[in-house]
């Protein structure tokens, strides 16, 4: 069976971000809203402690007490391998009172942000405590907002993108490297489409009857998982039994894989329509295509007062591609004939472009 390296996965996560990242005005949408929020406009925060630092100076007085006890329950339940519950109360508050008067308050709250800021399960913009203090309030919907307007269907998956325009806004590209890192080293996420999914008692409407009850009537999801699952329409489920073996699944896949794809290819119209497959990730160069399209966007005039400069002797040519197959050839050392430059332009004038509506029936 084929083994994909780590290598393999980084190109693909990185191709998507250099989607997300060629889209038209997203670059200056960020350093306006990063403006607007008090973040380093160029490159975000150098790294995750720094972002911390600055998140927990935004807390009011009685925002950092909370987030306070929030570190010290964490620390706790680290330290002793347990989920702080009623019946822990005293011990915890005697951990409480011993241990806050060892550290800086701010070292344990700047602490427990950094490592939600760092987590690659879920954007940590959306962090429920967190999202009770009046600043983080905020961060959410400016996150939202900026993945709204430049979300496309090229860009496969919803989660990965609002991860890359989060660590984008916030931590620059270092911040969306160390992300896809994260992804990489953790084997139940660095497959791009593929999840799995295995209820607990915190998606059952009766909490622990349903899972550790009869299987049954009590067996119901609560509003919450329905929502969450209902997002996976465009899905195949892949229901694994207690009972089940790696290689009777593994057989069951090879064996029935037709019908799989041709499932999720009907499931979801906007995919059909975009051609998208394993091969959707393929390799580009940006920087190339992306010089081209500028070039390609200039004047005929500021292509040929371009071309002059660069001493050729000859004539300028009389189409815009063939100035610019020159320029480059001369200019930059890249050998493109005139077609190639037009192809170039235009490809990556529609990756440039946000693709949410899907084409017309009667094209199809």
């Amino acid at each position: 069976m084929k083994k994909y390296s780590a290598e393999f996965f980084r190109k693909k996560f990185r191709i998507l971000f250099d989607k997300l990242l060629i889209k038209d005005g997203l670059i200056d949408e960020v350093k306006k809203t990063r403006k607007k929020l008090g973040i380093p406009v160029e490159n975000g925060f150098i790294n995750s402690l720094e972002l911390a630092s600055f998140l927990f100076k935004k807390l009011t007085k009685s925002e950092k007490d909370k987030v306070l006890i929030w570190g010290f329950i964490e620390q706790y339940e680290t330290e002793n391998k347990v989920q702080v519950s009623e019946k822990d109360r005293e011990e915890f508050l005697d951990y409480l009172v011993k241990n806050s008067k060892r550290k800086d308050d701010s070292i344990v709250s700047t602490t427990l942000i950094q490592g939600i800021v760092e987590s690659h399960h879920n954007p940590f913009t959306n962090n429920a405590p967190l999202q009770t203090t009046k600043f983080f309030s905020k961060l959410s919907p400016v996150v939202s907002d900026i993945f709204n307007k430049y979300w496309g269907f090229d860009l496969l998956d919803e989660q990965v993108a609002i991860h890359f325009v989060e660590k984008y806004l916030f931590l620059g590209e270092n911040g969306v490297n160390e992300y896809i890192q994260n992804r990489i080293n953790c084997p139940a996420c660095r497959y791009i489409g593929i999840d799995h999914f295995s209820p607990d008692s915190d998606d059952m409407e009766q909490g622990d009857k349903g899972i550790r009850g009869t299987i049954g009537k009590d067996y119901v999801f609560n509003k919450q998982t329905v929502r969450r699952l209902s997002a996976h329409f465009n899905s195949v489920f892949l229901l694994l039994k207690p009972y089940t073996t790696k290689e009777q699944v593994l057989n069951y896949i090879e064996d029935n894989w037709h019908w799989l794809k041709e499932h999720m290819i009907e499931k979801n119209t906007f995919y059909e329509q975009l051609g998208v497959h394993p091969s959707k990730i393929k390799e580009a160069d940006f920087d190339k295509n992306k010089l081209v399209y500028s070039m390609y966007k200039l004047s005929k005039k500021d292509l040929v007062k371009e071309y002059k400069e660069q001493g050729l002797d000859y004539p300028p040519p009389t189409y815009k591609e063939t100035i610019i197959s020159a320029i480059l050839e001369e200019k930059y050392k890249i050998q493109m004939s005139p077609d190639a430059v037009k192809k170039s332009a235009t490809r990556f004038a529609k990756s440039a472009g946000v693709k949410k509506e899907p084409k017309d029936i009667r094209d199809i």
